[in-house]
């Protein structure tokens, strides 16, 4: 069994580019969040969370950096990679790999049958313009905001890792249990909780990478690859704002949302295929006025994706948010169990 402790700047980049995307879930960074916010001009943040909403709001990104073991010493080294690749990889990679590609390839030809919203349509047609854009962004980002950060949070991973390694020389399976609440080690088979439950045999992933961030709390960070796992190593750092015994807004309204048996019925249809209003109205026997109303209150709650196709706007649902759903009310619910954690490891 191998286990190592790297920390790679190009992740904790994108780790901070996902909590900017999504500031409620991060109770730990929400308030760098804000501060980030009101010191960027409007147009960045909207790129950033528009570049975002194409690769599961940066998070992806991080599949190239492990996937290809790039060990980088700079950021840069990786955002240099990353828009040097073929233009077909670095679109299979963006979309998380969920499509094969020899099917995206077939897209490319015709995008019309395709599953893909409009923005990843031209990111299949247009990949060197959206390189460019993610190129500009990162370097734009990365020297006004990150380095600064980089510098100030370096000191605090370096002291975690050590304490974290002097836990692991002592005891692999207790410093594997204490990397997370959803991340367990029991008979030789790692479990982790997150949408669903995953498990992993020892035997078949001999090698564990753990990757110290300071903004992936309180997400599970999980990488599967041939043989190897990679997992987020909490790391607590002062003066950041503490924890907020408050549920997450979007999972308030989420639950808000599904508290009504017509937008239940609704969500439901669209998650099983396109409709329109007209369409979902012949079907419920209501008023395109109150399907409508209905539609609101889920794409409000990031439940209902919507694209325009001819004169007609077709509204689908958001699978990734409804299978988010779990793993978010399990992380509330397990924030101070989690805390415990982070302090732990950390300054014990």
């Amino acid at each position: 069994m191998g286990v190592e402790i790297v920390f790679s700047p190009f992740n904790e980049l994108m780790a901070s580019l996902h909590v900017l995307c999504n500031p409620v879930h991060h109770p730990y960074r929400r308030k760098w969040a804000m501060e980030v916010e009101g010191s960027l001009p409007i147009e960045m943040i909207e790129e950033i969370r528009l570049l975002g909403s194409l690769s599961y709001e940066w998070m992806y990104l991080m599949n190239i950096r492990n996937e290809y073991r790039l060990n980088e010493s700079s950021t840069e080294e990786v955002i240099e990679f990353i828009c040097s690749m073929p233009d077909d990889t670095f679109v299979f990679y963006m979309l998380g790999e969920q499509y094969s590609a020899d099917m995206l390839l077939s897209w490319k030809k015709d995008t019309r049958m395709s599953p893909l919203n409009h923005h990843q349509k031209d990111l299949l047609t247009q990949p060197k313009q959206w390189k460019a854009r993610i190129h500009q962004l990162l370097y734009d980002y990365n020297e006004k905001i990150f380095q600064p950060e980089l510098f100030r949070i370096r000191p605090w991973i370096k002291r975690a890792v050590t304490t974290f390694q002097q836990k692991l020389d002592y005891s692999f399976p207790g410093a594997l249990n204490k990397v997370h609440p959803d991340v367990t080690l029991k008979d030789q088979t790692i479990k982790v909780q997150k949408g669903e439950t995953y498990r992993f045999p020892l035997s078949d992933y001999p090698h564990i990478t753990l990757q110290p961030s300071t903004f992936i709390t309180p997400h599970v960070m999980l990488g599967v690859y041939p043989g190897r796992l990679c997992l987020g190593l909490h790391v607590a750092v002062p003066e950041t704002e503490e924890m907020k015994d408050e549920p997450p807004e979007d999972l308030v309204h989420m639950f808000k949302a599904l508290g009504e048996a017509t937008r239940l019925k609704i969500l439901r249809d669209v998650l099983l295929h396109p409709y329109s209003t007209k369409q979902l109205a012949e079907k419920h026997d209501f008023s395109e006025a109150t399907i409508s109303s209905h539609i609101k209150t889920l794409q409000k709650a990031g439940l209902v994706k919507s694209e325009r196709k001819g004169y007609y706007i077709f509204y689908s649902g958001n699978r990734d948010r409804m299978e988010s759903l779990r793993s978010d009310l399990s992380q509330f619910i397990s924030l101070p169990l989690l805390e415990q954690f982070i302090y732990e490891s950390d300054f014990t």
